[in-house]
């Protein structure tokens, strides 16, 4: 399989500093995740244009034809990765992950990774890019986000690359025993992490910790009409 052809000696030195001086301060601890972060070239997943500051703690758009997603920060995407706690024998679904990158990342954590985004075209141009780098355990699905993907679960881990304002029982309901879902929800005025294990038919619910990322409206409660 071809392998994509990047600046190897920039992009390891430009790893290493966004490994040590951003995600650590930010106080990832997660060894596996560490190295495999050190090692990902997180470049590969952004337009030619944008290489530069592809290592920035910056939220990067990412186009794919006429449709778009943001890459979250390095370290916001490596603290939900940590909270989720992925094991190597896992199942994830990587929801609104359109860019790639995260289920690259965690492709290289656990077993498999579902990669589910609503348009098309994103699934499209991540599945060339897990190719190129030879990523053979990802696979891009597409439809609605709030729904997950019931027919490929149980997951033992559902990550949601976003900030969402209410969480569909729907993507509870797909998680294993013990499982875990992992997302920034905006809760009273303030974004936090949160996440949610399963235990037998309940859910446990934890806010972990303050952290900012992109709304995704497709979770934005239905709108109530008063007449």
């Amino acid at each position: 399989m071809a392998t994509m052809q990047l600046d190897d000696d920039i992009g390891a030195q430009a790893r290493f500093n966004m490994v040590e001086c951003q995600i650590k301060p930010g106080g990832v601890r997660d060894y596996r995740l560490t190295l495999h972060l050190s090692r990902l070239p997180r470049e590969a997943f952004v337009s030619s244009e944008l290489r530069d500051l592809a290592y920035a703690d910056l939220e990067i758009e990412c186009l794919a034809g006429e449709t778009s997603r943001h890459l979250l920060t390095p370290t916001a995407f490596a603290r939900l990765a940590e909270l989720a706690d992925v094991q190597a024998e896992d199942v994830v679904l990587d929801i609104a992950g359109g860019t790639g990158y995260s289920a690259a990342v965690l492709a290289g954590l656990a077993s498999t990774v579902i990669a589910l985004e609503a348009e098309e075209a994103l699934g499209e141009k991540a599945s060339e890019i897990w190719q190129q780098l030879g990523i053979d355990n990802a696979v891009a699905v597409s439809g609605a986000l709030v729904d997950g993907q019931a027919k490929q679960g149980p997951f033992d881990v559902i990550l949601i690359n976003g900030c969402i304002a209410q969480l569909p029982e729907a993507l509870l309901a797909q998680l294993t025993q013990g499982g875990r879902l992992v997302c920034v929800q905006w809760v009273d005025g303030a974004s936090k992490a949160h996440i949610y294990r399963r235990m037998g038919d309940s859910f446990a619910s934890q806010a972990a910790f303050d952290l900012s990322a992109p709304r995704l409206a497709s979770f934005d409660p239905a709108p109530v009409f008063e007449f």
